[in-house]
């Protein structure tokens, strides 16, 4: 929920500035809510706090539609249960705008999301008050494996194959829509491979986009473009529309949701209760031990925390404490997003690889640490050998020193900064 304050407060602006003649559309491609490294049980108290604000955050803004994605499925096995299922709707109205064309209920206990929706617009430029049905369907590949497939039935729903549900959804859309947009959880080669089957669709929007620089695809009928990956940035496609409604081009760019874009208040109040409300569970479980049952021991990981490295490393150690990466959790809980994964991983040590799980179970492992950019110690420090960790700079900076997470870096002035070690300036590449 890190943007969602930003990316309603320039919503508003955009449909003030264009004095409510253009219609706008809110949709996200999946990967909604956070699984938390399902492992098939029920997931934590805290995260399933966090997943019930994002429904209740979207709701209250008017989202238009969500597409479901496999890493969504463990949380709605809880929400979609149909025992109880009308109470949370009353509760939570965004559970219908929740779409999958090919997620369907394993056993019949679930409800079976809707495969679209239809929105209808209407356009007050050109001729005036035409009416537009935007038919938005969605899709999602299943969940990857350790042998690199597709697991076609995950956390109590089945995944149907996603291109034969497409050829089977899209002809009843078109029999209900002007406009067909796909919201796509497919890899690059998924996308392409929809756009080049099924000729029908106008848009394909789809996910898991690293890079905020690429310009849309125009293939066959259809346009691709992809959301990106974290909430700092909105995507924004822009329709241009003839007179007789057809479409003349789709145009995407990417909206940086920095300061320079006020939060919305309304929303704001949201975000913060929403973070409160996750704070006070990870205090909860932390006074009474609950542990996740996914936590791995302290011996378990392959990493030791900057505590153990000091014992023969106490110069860098020294130097490590009166540095911003020492403080790195810090800035993100002044920003309220602590609970961000996309910003937590480059913020602690191991984030998924056996080590940051979260502030109550792992503490230890919370900032930039030296394993951060030198790696898993725990083999070092029983067999200590020269040349352990070397890293090369500035190539490992800028794996989270990105020009979106950090756009004045540099290295030249960022180094003496953390300076450590042997090494000199003009020696690092």
């Amino acid at each position: 929920m890190g943007g969602l304050a930003r990316r309603v407060s320039y919503i508003k602006a955009f449909r003030h500035r264009s004095n409510g003649e253009v219609p706008a559309l809110f949709v996200d491609v999946g990967n909604l809510f956070t699984d938390d490294k399902y492992n098939g049980q029920v997931l934590p108290v805290e995260v399933l706090a966090k997943n019930k604000w994002i429904l209740k955050g979207y709701g209250d803004v008017k989202h238009d539609a969500a597409n479901i994605s496999y890493a969504d499925l463990p949380y709605l096995n809880e929400v979609l249960k149909k025992d109880g299922y009308d109470q949370r709707v009353n509760d939570f109205p965004f559970l219908k705008r929740l779409i999958s064309a090919n997620v369907k209920s394993a056993d019949g206990s679930h409800i079976t999301p809707v495969p679209y929706v239809i929105r209808e617009v209407t356009l007050k430029r050109g001729k005036v008050n035409q009416k537009i049905r935007v038919g938005i369907f969605g899709i999602t590949e299943g969940k990857p494996n350790v042998a690199n497939q597709k697991e076609t039935s995950y956390a109590g729903f089945t995944i149907a194959d996603p291109f034969q549900t497409a050829k089977t959804i899209i002809p009843e859309l078109k029999q209900k829509a002007d406009l067909i947009v796909a919201l796509a959880y497919l890899d690059q080669d998924g996308l392409q491979r929809l756009a080049t089957e099924n000729p029908e669709i106008d848009t394909i929007i789809g996910a898991r986009q690293m890079s905020n620089m690429n310009d849309p695809v125009h293939f066959n009928r259809a346009t691709i473009t992809t959301a990106y990956n974290q909430t700092k940035y909105l995507g924004e496609l822009r329709y241009y529309v003839k007179s007789d409604g057809s479409i003349e081009n789709q145009v995407n760019r990417y909206v940086g949701l920095d300061n320079i874009i006020p939060d919305d208040p309304a929303t704001l109040e949201i975000v913060t209760a929403a973070h409160d409300e996750f704070t006070n569970e990870q205090n909860k479980a932390a006074k009474t031990n609950v542990q996740p049952t996914n936590i791995l021991s302290n011996k378990a990981s392959p990493f030791v925390g900057s505590d153990t490295c000091a014992g023969c490393h106490v110069e860098e150690k020294e130097i490590w404490d009166k540095t911003g990466h020492a403080h790195a959790m810090a800035t993100l809980e002044k920003k309220n997003q602590q609970f961000d994964n996309e910003c937590v991983k480059c913020h602690v040590v191991g984030f998924e690889q056996g080590g940051f799980q979260s502030l109550v179970t792992t503490p230890q492992y919370a900032n930039v640490q030296c394993e951060s950019c030198h790696g898993p110690g725990r083999d070092h420090v029983a067999n200590p050998q020269k040349g352990f960790g070397l890293m090369a700079t500035p190539v490992g900076c800028v794996q989270c020193h990105t020009s979106s997470n950090s756009p004045d870096f540099n290295f030249k002035t960022y180094w003496p900064k953390i300076k450590h070690g042997k090494r000199d300036l003009a020696a690092m590449h």
